[in-house]
């Protein structure tokens, strides 16, 4: 097997980046194809993880982007941007739809280093008073690393601010989480990707303030079917999970509408108050819309 050099796959990153940019510039120019949901009228979804960062900005300005949203029948989402002007940015054109998060990092090099960061919290009150923010989030943090004096200060003000979190973390990084805001609601990206089903129903029924973010969660389908033990989870926490999309990339905001109608699609073999909630009702009652005049 031939070895491809650092240089080549530089290159290769740099193709991929420019055909997904072209991809989306083909979206901005064409409109999207409507991939097709079996129901006429979708079932409306309130996403739990758009991003909406500086990759994408140019090919996709703030007011296509909200056009994709109605495209897919998202009709309020939880955003958050890297850099923050992002989700600001979003937020500032449509208020009612934008629920912005703020994630305690200005660019993809801090990913995972912040934590050990001093200047965070100074970065993260900062922000807050930018816009009305409703949680902090998604951040990446991994077992102990939960547990710094950073993480610490950053938890203390969404605490303060009456602030959701969003965590992209593993089991260990959760349980230490979760043990410092046992009193904040907590947002599991991905529910764990592939933390064991078991263990999900031991958290959620230990932690009323857990929830489950469904994007790219392994397990839930198989063969375009609910398996048993995700559609048990289902009926018995069915007010604690929200479906996520998870624009982290350029193509994932081009494969929105496809996306979005997947999740429709194993929604629909649940009981519709349990389909319901998971699309929307659930995260609907952690953020409700404020009142007019707000």
């Amino acid at each position: 097997m031939t070895d491809i050099t650092g240089d080549t796959r530089n290159t290769m990153r740099q193709l991929a980046g420019m055909c997904r940019i072209l991809m989306l510039s083909c979206l901005v120019l064409c409109g999207t194809a409507y991939a097709g949901d079996a129901e006429q009228r979708p079932v409306p979804i309130f996403d739990a993880h758009i991003h909406y960062s500086a990759d994408v900005w140019e090919a996709l300005p703030p007011a296509r982007a909200l056009q994709l949203l109605t495209e897919a029948s998202i009709i309020r989402a939880l955003v958050s941007a890297t850099p923050a002007e992002g989700a600001e940015r979003l937020y500032r054109l449509d208020p009612e739809r934008v629920i912005p998060f703020l994630r305690p990092y200005a660019g993809r090099s801090s990913r995972y280093t912040w934590f050990r960061d001093e200047s965070v919290p100074a970065y993260v009150r900062k922000h807050l008073a930018r816009i009305p923010y409703r949680g902090i989030g998604e951040f990446h943090v991994f077992g102990d690393d939960a547990g710094t004096a950073v993480v610490g200060e950053v938890i203390g003000l969404a605490r303060e601010h009456r602030l959701a979190l969003h965590a992209h973390t593993n089991q260990a990084g959760m349980q230490v989480i979760l043990e410092q805001a046992p009193d904040i609601p907590v947002i599991w990206a991905h529910a764990g990707f592939n933390v064991p089903v078991v263990l999900l129903n031991e958290l959620l029924e230990k932690h009323p303030q857990l929830y489950l973010e469904l994007s790219f969660r392994e397990g839930i389908t198989r063969e375009g079917q609910l398996t048993p033990e995700w559609e048990a989870l289902f009926v018995a926490h069915p007010r604690r999970c929200l479906v996520g999309m998870d624009t982290y990339t350029p193509g994932r905001w081009a494969e929105l509408t496809n996306l979005a109608a997947s999740a429709r699609r194993w929604l629909r073999q649940l009981p519709p108050d349990i389909a319901d909630g998971i699309a929307h009702g659930n995260a609907e009652r952690l953020f409700p819309a404020p009142a007019r005049g707000e």
